[in-house]
C-alpha cells in the first residue's frame, strides 16, 4: 500500500473537517420566549401604563384583578385565586407578584419584556435601569417567597 501524497492527506482532512462543521446545527434564540403570566400581567399592568401608572387599574382588571384598593400608600389587589398580586403608587412604583415557579429563565424573561419598553438599553443583571418617557426607573425580580416583579422611580 503506498502513502498518500501529503496534498491528498491534506485535502481529506480539509473536507473531514468542513464536513463536520457544516453538519452541526444550532438554533440561537435571542430572546426568551415569555411563558410567564406574572411576566406578561407586568408587561400589561406596569411596563404599558408607565410612567404615570394611570392605566394600571384597567390593565389589571384584564388579568382578572377586579379592583386596586387603597392601602393608604399604595394601591393594591389581588385576583380571586391569590396567583397574581399588583401594588401601584401613581408616579413612582408597580410591582406584579405570583407564587413562586421553578424557572431559571424567569429573570430573562423579565429582563427581555422590560427592554422592549425602554428608550435605553435594559442591562441583563438585575437592578436594572430603563427610561420611559424621559423618566428612569429601577427594575428588579425578587424570588424570596414568590415571584415579585418591580419597577421603581429612579432617585
Amino acid at each position: 500500500m503506498l502513502p498518500l501524497p501529503r496534498t491528498a492527506l491534506f485535502i481529506t482532512l480539509a473536507a473531514s473537517l468542513l464536513g463536520a462543521c457544516t453538519s452541526v446545527t444550532r438554533e440561537i434564540e435571542s430572546e426568551p420566549t415569555v411563558t410567564s403570566a406574572g411576566i406578561l400581567a407586568f408587561r400589561d399592568i406596569c411596563l404599558k401604563s408607565a410612567p404615570s401608572f394611570n392605566g394600571a387599574a384597567t390593565a389589571a382588571r384584564e388579568h382578572g384583578i377586579g379592583e386596586l384598593n387603597d392601602a393608604g400608600f399604595a394601591r393594591m389587589g389581588m385576583n380571586q385565586d391569590q396567583s397574581l398580586g399588583v401594588q401601584v403608587r401613581a408616579n413612582q412604583e408597580c410591582a406584579v407578584t405570583t407564587p413562586s415557579q421553578n424557572d431559571s429563565s424567569l429573570t430573562r424573561q423579565f429582563l427581555s419584556v422590560a427592554g422592549k419598553f425602554s428608550s435605553t438599553p435594559v442591562a441583563q443583571t438585575l437592578p436594572a435601569k430603563l427610561t420611559i418617557d424621559g423618566k428612569v426607573f429601577l427594575l428588579m425580580h425578587d424570588r424570596r417567597g414568590g415571584e415579585a416583579y418591580v419597577m421603581l422611580k429612579a432617585p
